[in-house]
């Protein structure tokens, strides 16, 4: 369609509106053809329109004479139709509804309960809408009793999420606190006397956590052996309290023993109104919910198959009186075709030719050619049409082309400026990295002497019995030894950044791994009063890797566990799995600490960047790089970290590596993900287990 076309159609209305009340003048005193083309081109187009209206007309009558007695039948036809597909989607609203419902019921978040909410009114509306479609009594008393069962229906939903929102207050407010004012007593109880009944604290405490879990099964699950074992360990912690009842006489025990027993004897009760809550969602479910959507479905389909009938019954008379209508409706569009394509010839005439010269106008400045002339017949100061108007648009679009070729070429010399602006940041960017490179160089020959000379003094000063004297060396060995590598790992980050970092092969014990790095840990744990735990099994086996760099990454994630643990535990452990059919290792770090909140993840791993205090009052020592040449080193060994910490309960880094290196087939960024993604992150958020469950 061309820009005449178009605003022809814009003006057709008006002038379609105003020829109307003379519709057969053209036919009565036929126009000639020059007198037609001095009209302006919506005249002519709203003429043509005019002519095909009233032909329309001629139609529609003709349509109208036959369709009348066809019309009751198909009132009936619909009628009979509407109540069908009304109840088909009735049907379909309440599996949606199901469907919704049992999301809630097993999401329980508020989200999935306003949608099932929503899909209610939505089958309420649909129920509306068929009761206002039937006519029968039959269907009347279906719509009724499909109401009454919705109404029934969703009643006991909303009972059961007051079921269900109370068992979980129940969990949260009353259970788990008491749990934990058990746990506490245990703990009092077990340091209060001696190896028997230390035993027995720890015995009942874990019958305890035993009845936590069988009661999160019992839930999840409906199992009667659960229910029966989690009362099984409750009555075990019982019996525990009752044997340290009998001969612990440390004061001030028995009134702890008093406290957890009562508190356990509120955990039965808990238990009590938990397993009766369950006991009524269950009812619910099958007495309540599942009745009334079966009433509620064959209702639908009661009034559907009844409209299905009638429908049916009436589609005969339908496809006759159909047919005959199409035959004269066929005739008479004949008639309207040739007229219309009369009409078409004339306008196509009288249109065709101005706008043919300006389409090519037009095609020769979308060429690029800025220098083209318009017409002189059409051009912007000569004609009053459409056609006129068109060229004077045109001469604007080309003012306009010239205007854009300028600012093309500006454009172009901006990107250009950008492009250099680029390289210059680059090369800034690889100044830095030689800066590093050089003043780490620099420091590291200095650095290496003094430890070196350090060495040889204290052994002279301890040879000469000058033992303070020796341990100040040793301090100062120390402390050159840490810039020494705090020195490498500014050297490594250079050679990261810088794309040179080369990973190098060998074969290595990993049992003689953990202890060489648990001994290199020990000056850093005394300094902070930490004590280092190494848990592993006695034969892991080799592993085909960087050594320098599994060390390394070991290293760093142990230094900052202890810097960030003050008179704590810091656990080193170990153990080899199997994940696709591979080796792997996988080494946790995991400290008493103060830990941080989840969202510092991601954070923690940028470089240079350090984490506070566990009270607030600074940074600890160390350039911020330790934790971001660990997720280098394990994006390079093709491994992935896996990190877990809770304020104030400390952190645990988990390290996963491959047994046997094998080069990685794409690139890894450091971003945080989930154990359950599609393809497994570099830096993975895992659950804080207690203390007791880190080492395998």
């Amino acid at each position: 369609m061309t820009q005449a076309d178009t605003a022809a159609q814009i003006d057709s209305p008006r002038l379609a509106s105003g020829n109307a009340d003379s519709g057969d003048a053209p036919a009565a005193r036929p126009t000639p053809l020059a007198r037609l083309r001095d009209l302006p081109v919506g005249t002519r187009v709203g003429l043509g329109f005019g002519v095909a209206f009233a032909l329309v007309v001629v139609l529609a009558l003709v349509g109208v004479a036959s369709l009348y007695g066809v019309s009751r039948s198909v009132s009936g036809f619909s009628v009979y139709a509407d109540a069908s597909q009304a109840a088909a989607d009735l049907d379909i609203g309440l599996r949606d509804l199901e469907v919704a419902v049992r999301d809630h019921l097993a999401d329980g978040d508020g989200q999935s309960l306003q949608d099932a909410r929503l899909r209610r009114d939505g089958v309420q509306d649909k129920i509306t809408t068929l009761a206002g479609l039937v006519g029968s009594p039959a269907d009347r008393k279906a719509v009724d009793e499909a109401r009454r069962a919705l109404d029934a229906y969703w009643a006991g939903f909303e009972r059961l999420v007051a079921l269900r929102a109370d068992r979980a207050r129940v969990l949260d407010d009353v259970l788990e606190p008491q749990v934990a004012l058990i746990r506490q007593g245990l703990a009092r109880l077990k340091d209060a006397g001696g190896v028997d009944s230390a035993a027995l604290a720890s015995d009942a405490t874990v019958s305890v956590l035993l009845m936590q879990d069988h009661l999160s099964r019992f839930v999840d699950r409906r199992d009667d052996r659960d229910a029966l074992r989690m009362r099984v360990e409750l009555s075990a912690a019982r019996n525990r309290l009752a044997e340290m009842n009998r001969y612990l006489w440390v004061p001030g025990t028995r009134q702890t023993i008093d406290e957890v027993e009562a508190t356990l004897a509120g955990v039965g009760g808990a238990l009590d109104r938990i397993e009766k809550a369950l006991g009524e969602e269950d009812t619910l479910r099958a007495d309540t919910l599942a009745p009334n959507a079966a009433a509620l479905a064959a209702q639908a389909a009661e009034v559907r198959q009844r409209n299905d009938a009638g429908a049916a019954g009436l589609r005969g008379g339908l496809t006759t009186e159909a047919w005959r209508t199409v035959k004269i409706a066929a005739w008479v569009g004949l008639f309207v075709l040739a007229a219309g394509a009369l009409v078409v010839w004339f306008i196509a005439r009288s249109v065709g030719r101005p706008v043919g010269a300006l389409t090519d106008a037009v095609t020769a400045l979308a060429a690029g050619r800025t220098d083209v002339a318009l017409p002189a017949a059409m051009g912007p100061t000569t004609g009053r049409d459409e056609i006129a108007a068109m060229a004077r648009a045109v001469e604007t679009l080309r003012a306009n082309t010239v205007e854009m070729e300028r600012l093309k070429s500006e454009a172009a010399e901006m990107h250009g400026q950008a492009l250099r602006g680029k390289e210059r940041a680059e090369a800034a960017s690889q100044a830095k990295t030689n800066a590093l490179v050089n003043v780490g160089h620099e420091l590291h020959g200095p650095l290496s002497d003094i430890v070196t000379a350090s060495q040889s003094l204290m052994g002279e000063l301890h040879r000469l019995g000058a033992g303070e004297l020796a341990n100040d060396v040793e301090q100062i060995q120390w402390t050159g030894e840490q810039l020494v590598t705090l020195v490498d790992a500014i050297l490594d980050y250079a050679k990261i950044e810088a794309g040179t970092m080369d990973v190098v092969l060998q074969d290595f014990d990993v049992n003689r791994l953990l202890v060489e790095v648990r001994e290199r840990l020990m000056p850093a744990a005394d300094l902070h009063g930490n004590d280092v735990v190494l848990r592993a099994a006695p034969a892991l086996g080799q592993m085909y890797s960087d050594f320098t760099k599994v060390r390394q990454a070991l290293l760093n994630l142990l230094d900052n566990a202890c810097k960030f643990t003050q008179g704590g535990t810091v656990t080193l452990s170990a153990e080899r799995f199997e994940r696709d059919g591979a080796q792997w290792l996988r080494y946790s770090v995991a400290d008493t600490g103060a830990g941080f909140p989840t969202a510092q993840t991601g954070r923690l791993f940028q470089p240079f960047v350090q984490g506070g205090s566990a009270g607030g009052a600074g940074k600890r020592r160390g350039s911020g790089l330790g934790l971001t040449l660990v997720g280098h080193y394990a994006a390079m060994l093709g491994g992935d970290i896996e990190v877990a910490s809770e304020p104030g309960q400390g952190t645990r880094i988990t390290l996963a590596l491959p047994a046997y290196y094998q080069p990685s087939d794409e690139e890894r960024p450091l971003q945080v993900g989930t154990d359950n993604a599609t393809k497994r992150p570099l830096l993975i958020i895992g659950t804080l287990r207690p203390m007791a469950r880190i080492a395998p």
